[in-house]
């Protein structure tokens, strides 16, 4: 084998199984002497056991290898790819293309001798919800119970490419009739000449999520660059029940968005973040928001935003520009995997009529039904408690003190409890 050659898979082969710490014998073969070009490279090899030598505790370095010995060495490799980086494991990949019939031939099943042969993550989320509303809002029903269930799925496709999706299902207790089950994220993600991007049916989180944590049925385009400061475009489109009235109902209506958020990131305890978001025809958002999260504080975390939106909903709703702020104070949190784990929390939300009137704000993870909207003609303090019960089981119960902003005469007070568990 040429000198080249050797140089290239020795470079290839020790590179795989980077980050094992040997300790250098002696000789590791009797004809290989220190002073050889490639001693610390057939060492680090002979260490980690993808090179084994002749019998006679010779390495035979000047002598043309086979096709099979190069073969049986190729497979050593692509049992530790796991170990290599990015261009190595392209190598291992060509190599194993290179090889495929002599490391068939010798009983390698080529398609699964990887370790990370296995490309899908599944991970899952189960969600059994109790809500109560002290004042009827609507149907006469101050309660509901609800059963939510999301399988989440990762796969790299190629080495900057990942694709992303999730199944949702939601229905009511003891119900049949009241419920879905459909596809509410399918996307790909990846990154080109440190460009970011994300195509297909993905999440929408905007600052410290005032104007947005929508994460269901959002199809189009995101890019972003940056780290320290980082820059995100959007546009998509969304349907929703906000179209014109039929028979006293609203339809669906398909709209385009375009946002856009800035997240600066201060020091490692601040977060400053700057967002947008407006529908084609500014009809329900033509909003902006400005927030911080801030964890200086020992097991404690800050975060606060305020926005405004001067879409023709807001005016019409509001007679101006409708405004809206949330704060939040969290002491400590629960962790899915650390049982008796728990968090405290209190928040303090406030928003005019027509701030968000597709309730896509997510700031206080609030419950919003029976025509309770989170951040839209509303004011008021969550007191929130979590406990992490059982290993990946975490309950919450939070009760919302929430009246009319405006006036304060219409009683909106609301609860929740719940488990989630995840798997």
């Amino acid at each position: 084998m040429k000198r080249q050659t050797a140089m290239a898979l020795a470079a290839v082969f020790a590179m795989s199984v980077a980050g094992t710490a040997l300790a250098a014998p002696a000789n590791p073969f009797v004809d290989v002497p220190a002073k050889h070009w490639a001693y610390d490279s057939i060492n680090k090899l002979a260490q980690a056991g993808v090179i084994s030598g002749y019998g006679d505790g010779t390495y035979k370095g000047d002598r043309t290898l086979t096709r099979y010995e190069v073969a049986t060495i190729v497979a050593k490799a692509m049992a530790n790819s796991d170990k290599a980086d990015a261009a190595t494991k392209r190598e291992i990949e060509a190599l194993k293309a290179e090889f495929g019939t002599e490391l068939n031939n010798l009983g390698v099943r080529v398609d699964n001798l990887e370790k990370n042969s296995s490309k899908v993550k599944f991970t899952g989320e189960i969600r059994e919800r109790y809500e109560w509303n002290d004042e009827v809002a609507k149907d006469g029903d101050r309660t509901g119970e609800k059963t939510r269930v999301r399988i989440s799925m990762t796969a790299p496709i190629d080495e900057n490419v990942t694709f992303k999706g999730r199944f949702h299902s939601e229905s009511a207790w003891g119900s049949s009739t009241d419920s879905e089950a459909k596809i509410d994220q399918a996307y790909i993600t990846g990154a080109i000449n440190g460009l970011g991007y994300s195509f297909g049916r993905q999440p929408i989180v905007l600052g410290q999520k005032l104007l947005s944590n929508n994460t269901q049925y959002n199809d189009g385009l995101s890019l972003s660059a940056g780290k320290n400061i980082k820059v995100t475009a959007y546009a998509f489109k969304n349907e929703g029940k906000f179209g014109k009235k039929v028979s006293g109902e609203a339809v669906n209506e398909n709209l385009n968005f375009a946002a856009g958020n800035i997240d600066f990131k201060v020091n490692k305890n601040l977060n400053i973040t700057a967002s947008y978001l407006a529908d084609q025809d500014e009809i329900y958002y033509k909003s902006v928001a400005a927030g911080l999260k801030y964890t200086g504080w020992k097991d404690f975390t800050v975060t606060g935003e305020y926005g405004e939106n001067d879409s023709y909903t807001a005016n019409s709703s509001n007679g101006d520009t409708s405004k809206a702020w949330a704060s939040r104070i969290k002491y400590k949190g629960a962790i899915a995997s650390k049982v008796h784990s728990y968090g405290l929390y209190v928040s303090y939300r406030k928003a005019e009529a027509g701030f968000d009137p597709r309730n896509w704000n997510d700031f206080t993870d609030n419950t919003s039904w029976n025509g309770i909207k989170e951040m839209d003609d509303i004011k008021g303090v969550d007191y929130g408690f979590e406990y992490a019960l059982f290993k990946n089981g975490i309950m919450r119960i939070q009760y919302n003190d929430m009246e009319d902003e405006k006036t304060g005469n219409t009683n909106k007070n609301n609860m929740f409890a719940e488990l989630i568990y995840t798997f």
